[in-house]
């Protein structure tokens, strides 16, 4: 049998000693591997605090959308546009006829103001009625990707938020208290 400094040892016995005091390394890094992907999953989840009625929010959306209607016209070449009333906004189409509302349940549905805003629009340095639903869309892309100019405000409880279309495309939101 082995004899240390401080005596006979017992393979055996320190290696129980050894065993029974703690975690192995790669428990602990399953552990923290584990932890890890919770507080991953909990961030994604809350998002940024922010609820879809927030009128910044959902500006983003419409630009987001405007954005992807100004490239459908290009693909097509056809004119886009949008129109926006009181309750929401939906997406029209040039045809030979005139416009064309757009349906389905795609990208192009009709959507709603969310959490009660009040939405006012500027076209071209003019204000523009809501409350009447008008029949063509008073926003359009051309095929070239200009964009009317405009001004869409929302507005709920103290909060609101612009968001601006410039002549080549170019779309702005702005947060304003």
């Amino acid at each position: 049998m082995p004899r240390s400094a401080t005596g006979t040892c017992n393979r055996a016995r320190v290696r129980r000693v050894i065993a029974s005091r703690g975690f192995t390394l790669l428990e602990v890094l399953v552990v923290v591997a584990i932890g890890a992907v919770m507080v991953g999953l909990v961030v994604l989840r809350m998002g940024d605090w922010r609820s879809d009625a927030d009128p910044e929010r959902q500006l983003q959306r419409l630009a987001a959308l405007i954005e992807a209607q100004c490239e459908q016209a290009m693909f097509q070449s056809r004119p886009r546009g949008i129109r926006i009333t009181g309750e929401g906004y939906d997406f029209w189409q040039s045809a030979s006829d005139g416009w064309v509302v757009l349906t389905g349940d795609g990208i192009d549905r009709p959507r709603a103001w969310q959490g009660g805003v009040e939405p006012t629009l500027d076209v071209g340095g003019h204000r523009v009625r809501l409350s009447d639903e008008p029949d063509a869309p008073q926003l359009w892309c051309d095929p070239l990707g200009e964009l009317s100019l405009f001004i869409l405000t929302l507005e709920v409880a103290g909060l609101r938020a612009e968001l601006s279309g410039g002549g080549l495309g170019r779309l702005d939101v702005e947060q304003r208290r």
